[in-house]
Formats: structure tokens, C-alpha cells, sequence
């Protein structure tokens, strides 16, 4: 029979199942191939399609790119506020920058002032460099005379201000007390620095003494004062728009000193202020008119 003597290659041989007959496996085969030519069809169509988007987009941006905005249009960069977060106790010596208390969401009081210890910390190091570098004479005093100047502002918000409202809110007697007198010894130091050549022997050692004795004062604000005052109830945020605006006063009321080349008078701290500053303010009323 047919069954048993089909050539090798014939459909009928190639019938994985005999029983089955003829007519239905070779529909089954031609059908089974048939569905392969179409998805490999579609399989070619599809790439072609891909082919032919990315050749047009290729061509849309070589003909119509738009051209690279000059750099002088463009617009600088905003500056990023600095947010301090909760320090942690430094495992060396305490500054300014590794005591200072975080930023709160709502600025207050407390980050004015330290805001204000962080840029004269840096002033004092940049200070530190031009000595050791020898600077010309001009340079240096012009470096001490913004220390200085920024100084007498901090220190007379916070006299006028910050302390008589830490004393209202019972903040214990002897830290105010004792940064008043810290107050005083910076502003011998001080007087004695607007006072001074750049050429002496002594000037870069006032000023190097004046920062070491500021960063006592700010290491004990950050971890002692601030610390007692944030947690005290008192109105910071309110207290810090007062200290900015008397703040800007003050500032305006140096640079109008600035102009007519004199000193601005450092303001009588709570305690008696010492002899240079006593000699040194009453020049200045002397002078005025």
C-alpha cells in the first residue's frame, strides 16, 4: 500500500501522524506556513516603518533646528538660601560653623545673628590668608575695616534688641551678662584696629585676637544662648524683623559715615564701655559740628 511505500521527501511521508488523512495534514502544513510568511512580513513592515520615522526625524533636525540661545540671554542661576541642619557635637574644636543651630522653616531671630557669625567667621580666615601672605597694607585694612564695621552692627542689635528681650523672657542673667562684657572686649580691640596702620607690628595680631575672641562669644551663643532662647517661648520671628530693620538702618547710617570718610560711633554696650572705646566716641562728638 500506499502507506508503506511512500518516497522519502513526499507529504505523505512527512505525516507525523499516519493514521491522519492525506488531505488534512498537507491543509494543516500550507496553513501553518502560510501564517509564517504573513509574520514575517509584518515583521519586515514594522522595521521599515521604524526606519523611515527615524530618517525623517534626523532630517527635520538637521533642516530645522533651532539655533542655541546666546549666553547672554540666559538668565543667572537664583542663589540657594543655606539650611543648616541640627549640629552635631564636633568631636574637635568648637566654631562657629560646626555649633551653628539649624535653619528654622520660618526664619527667626536666632538665624540672623548666626547667619551674621558665619560671614565675619569667613572674613576673619580670608584675613588670616592675606597676612600670611604679606598683602599690601591697603588691602588688609580695607578687609578690617568691613570685620570691624559688621561687628559694630551685630553687636548693637543685639545690645538694643536681642538680650534686653532674652532678659524679658527670663533667659538666665549671668550668659547675658557675660556677653556684654564680651561686647566691650571686642570693641577695644576694635577701636584699637580702625585706629591702627596696617604697617605695625601689632595690627594682624589685633585682628587675629579680635577673631579668636569672637568665636568664644559665638561658640557660647550657639550652644547656650540661642539654644535657651528657641526654647523659651519667645517671639523670634517677630523679634527678627525688628533686629532687620534696625539692622538696614544702621547700615545706611555707615555708609553715609563711609562717604564723608569718618568712623562710625560704636554704640555704649550694658556694661561700662571700656576706656579706648570711651576716647575713641568722644573724638568723634569733637568733630561734629
Amino acid at each position: 500500500m500506499a502507506d508503506d511505500k511512500t518516497k522519502r521527501g513526499s507529504p505523505d511521508n512527512k505525516r507525523l501522524n499516519k493514521s491522519e488523512p492525506y488531505e488534512l495534514a498537507y491543509a494543516r502544513k500550507k496553513a501553518k506556513a502560510a501564517r509564517g510568511a504573513t509574520g514575517t512580513a509584518t515583521k519586515r513592515a514594522g522595521a521599515a516603518t521604524k526606519r523611515a520615522g527615524a530618517a525623517k526625524k534626523a532630517a527635520s533636525r538637521a533642516g530645522g533646528a533651532r539655533p542655541p540661545a546666546s549666553r547672554g540671554t540666559r538668565k543667572p542661576a537664583a542663589a540657594k538660601a543655606s539650611v543648616r541642619g541640627t549640629p552635631h557635637p564636633p568631636t574637635g574644636e568648637k566654631t562657629g560653623e560646626n555649633t551653628a543651630p539649624r535653619t528654622m522653616k520660618t526664619a527667626d531671630a536666632v538665624d540672623l545673628l548666626t547667619d551674621d557669625h558665619l560671614q565675619v567667621s569667613a572674613l576673619f580666615k580670608q584675613y588670616e590668608k592675606l597676612a600670611k601672605k604679606k598683602t599690601p597694607a591697603d588691602e588688609r585694612r580695607s578687609l578690617a575695616a568691613t570685620i570691624c564695621g559688621m561687628l559694630k552692627v551685630h553687636t548693637m542689635i543685639e545690645e538694643e534688641i536681642f538680650y534686653p528681650a532674652a532678659r524679658k523672657a527670663r533667659i538666665e542673667a549671668s550668659l547675658l551678662d557675660e556677653a556684654d562684657i564680651e561686647h566691650a572686649s571686642a570693641k577695644e580691640l576694635i577701636a584699637q584696629i580702625e585706629s591702627g596702620n596696617p604697617r605695625d607690628d601689632h595690627y594682624d595680631a589685633r585682628v587675629k585676637v579680635l577673631g579668636e575672641y569672637v568665636t568664644h562669644h559665638v561658640v557660647e551663643e550657639h550652644t547656650e544662648m540661642f539654644t535657651k532662647c528657641r526654647r523659651s517661648g519667645m517671639d523670634l520671628v517677630a523679634l527678627r524683623e525688628r533686629m532687620a530693620a534696625r539692622k538696614a538702618e544702621i547700615e545706611s547710617a555707615e555708609s553715609g559715615f563711609a562717604e564723608e570718610g569718618v568712623s562710625m560711633p560704636m554704640a555704649a554696650s550694658a556694661e561700662t564701655p571700656g576706656l579706648l572705646t570711651r576716647i575713641s566716641d568722644s573724638l568723634f562728638a569733637a568733630k561734629t559740628p
